[in-house]
């Protein structure tokens, strides 16, 4: 051993252990994610509990519009990102509704003898945002970041 320095055999028991896996599985749907990650990509879980009062917050950021937009000036919550994601996608959720409101009420003016289809889409629109507004609601009282296709993206890019 001659200026040679000692090394250990190649053994697995004396190699390094990986203290972090390079991914871990959802609790709830098993989908395999990076060990850092807040939300579960595949179902919107999070990974760390979201306290109470933050999911009642997020919660009634859906009612109309003024509640979410006043969340978003809330000093309390502007670094809490799960209430702000929620506070986004009700905003956006709402604006698109509240137009699509005003553009079908100024068409069926126009056309008066379309008044039924228009009275009968509205009855369904507003249906189906009732129905949305309910699952979004109850998704974030859940704690999950359940993003609506086009509005979560846009949401998840409001910091």
């Amino acid at each position: 051993m001659d200026g040679e320095s000692f090394r250990p055999p190649n053994n697995p028991a004396s190699a390094p252990i990986n203290a972090t896996p390079a991914t871990v599985g959802c609790p709830h749907c098993a989908a395999q994610m990076a060990p850092k990650a807040a939300f579960c990509p595949a179902c919107g879980w999070s990974m760390t509990p979201v306290p109470p009062l933050e999911r009642a917050v997020a919660a009634a950021g859906y009612l109309p519009l003024i509640p979410a937009a006043v969340i978003l000036f809330l000093p309390t919550y502007r670094r809490h990102l799960f209430v702000r994601f929620h506070a986004w996608q009700s905003i956006f959720l709402w604006i698109v509704f509240l137009s699509l409101t005003v553009v079908a009420m100024l068409l069926s003016n126009l056309a008066a003898s379309s008044l039924m289809a228009f009275l009968l889409l509205g009855i369904l629109a507003s249906l189906g945002m009732l129905f949305l507004w309910f699952v979004l609601s109850l998704k974030a009282w859940q704690g999950e970041r359940f993003a609506l296709p086009f509005f979560g993206v846009l949401a998840a890019r409001m910091r």
